[in-house]
């Protein structure tokens, strides 16, 4: 058995900003306890989303964090397992999982069958399934599940690793492959390098697959396509001027004789009309290339609208919320009521003190009531970008006469949708 230092330091890769507030992930000493293991998955439950969202994945940084999570996973296994006298009599015990998981695991000895595996890798499918409903998904049972994976896993490759050793030294040489000869059972033997980190496989997204989702977005493609067309268009420019100097050099020499300033008026023209042509040319590329730029603006605008929702789905997930959570929504601008200067600094829970006209809402599901001014119904349509054809001017806060029950309801409506 491979002899392992007693302490070893697991340092995490470098995060994000956006990661690094989900969990800092601090180097782990030894074996990794529950919370650290819970941390790590956490992040990489993020990451795995954010890479879901047009240019803002990274298949090298959830790469790395896989890598990270099989090391720790493999310190947890060893100070669990490889310590066992007797193999033999290793008993790979599951975690309790909750009633809504109709898979029911039972304690494995020795190694796992490949029913076991299956069953095992189809009831965390089925658990995490839940991870978007936070009363039926604990982070802690997930980690447990996934760890469980791992340990079976291991145990079948430590389990075929010993066969192996156990083969008779003294075999008949006639079983022995010839040189240049490749034996047969080689290339019917299941790879063991690919199963070590089947445990951590369920934990991110295939990178193939985020690489797919990057590339469908060109954001890459288009820059680098902005940047060939941007050269080339400097390329055809400077060939312009070079061919202006060459012109004028044929006019100060056309005082020569006047057999040669018929060819050299016929060369003169030539030159000036390929210059056309290359300018025609430089000004074609120049429009190409703010197309991918366009096409950048349109992904990170798609990107802004994506962030926003995550805001609201945060503040809609938070337990007991009361009309105060109106408040908390931020525009497309990422202001909230109370710092815009759309809405002049007003918030719902200063209309409600001032016992305003009723604004009926849905929040969590529960109907409340909330107010808000006339006079300020057409800032807090303008500020959440909604009821534009209520609005006098796409610049205005002014609402049209008569439609201001109608802008009422639909505020009441754009409201529901962010916290019912």
């Amino acid at each position: 058995m491979t002899d392992y230092p007693n302490v070893q330091i697991y340092s995490p890769p470098e995060l994000p900003p956006y990661l690094e507030s989900v969990h800092h992930l601090q180097p782990i000493v030894g074996v990794p306890n529950d919370d650290e293991l819970i941390g790590i998955f956490s992040v990489i439950l993020v990451a795995e989303k954010a890479a879901e969202i047009p240019g803002m994945g990274n298949p090298g940084l959830i790469f790395r964090l896989s890598e990270h999570l099989f090391d720790v996973q493999m310190a947890r296994y060893r100070s669990k397992y490889l310590i066992t006298t007797f193999p033999e009599s290793t008993v790979y015990t599951p975690p309790a999982l909750p009633a809504h998981v109709n898979i029911r695991l039972e304690p494995i000895a020795v190694a796992p069958s490949e029913e076991e595996l299956i069953k095992v890798q189809d009831a965390m499918r089925v658990y995490r399934q839940f991870s978007n409903v936070p009363s039926m998904f604990d982070p802690h049972v997930n980690m447990e599940l996934s760890q469980y994976l791992f340990d079976i896993q291991m145990g079948k490759h430590t389990q075929r690793a010993w066969q192996n050793n156990a083969r008779p030294n003294n075999a008949p040489f006639t079983n022995l492959p010839r040189t240049g000869e490749r034996p047969n059972n080689l290339s019917n033997k299941p790879s063991t390098s690919g199963t070590n980190n089947s445990g951590t496989g369920e934990n991110v997204i295939g990178l193939a697959q985020l690489t797919q989702v990057i590339r469908d977005a060109g954001v890459q493609d288009a820059i680098e396509r902005s940047n060939r067309l941007a050269e080339q268009a400097n390329c055809l420019i400077e060939r312009s001027n070079q061919l202006a100097e060459r012109s004028n050099q044929l006019v100060e020499r056309s005082n020569q004789p006047i057999e040669q300033s018929n060819q050299f008026a016929d060369r003169f023209n030539e030159l000036l009309q390929r210059q056309n042509q290359h300018m025609e040319r430089s000004i074609e590329l120049a429009k190409e290339s703010t197309k991918p730029i366009e096409k950048l603006g349109g992904v990170l605008e798609n990107i802004n609208k994506v962030l926003v929702r995550i805001q609201h789905a945060i503040v809609r997930n938070h337990k007991g919320n009361t009309t105060r959570a109106l408040d908390c929504l931020v525009n497309e601008k990422g202001e909230t009521p109370v710092i815009s200067s759309v809405t002049g600094a007003y918030t719902f829970a200063d209309f409600m003190k001032e016992d305003e006209i009723p604004l009926p809402v849905i929040i969590d599901g529960v109907p409340q009531v909330a107010s808000i001014s006339e006079d300020f119904l057409g800032r807090f349509l303008r500020f959440y970008g909604i009821g534009n054809a209520f609005l006098k001017s796409p610049s205005s806060t002014e609402l049209h006469p008569g439609c201001e029950y109608t802008a009422r309801v639909t505020l009441s409506e754009y409201l529901n949708l962010c916290l019912g």
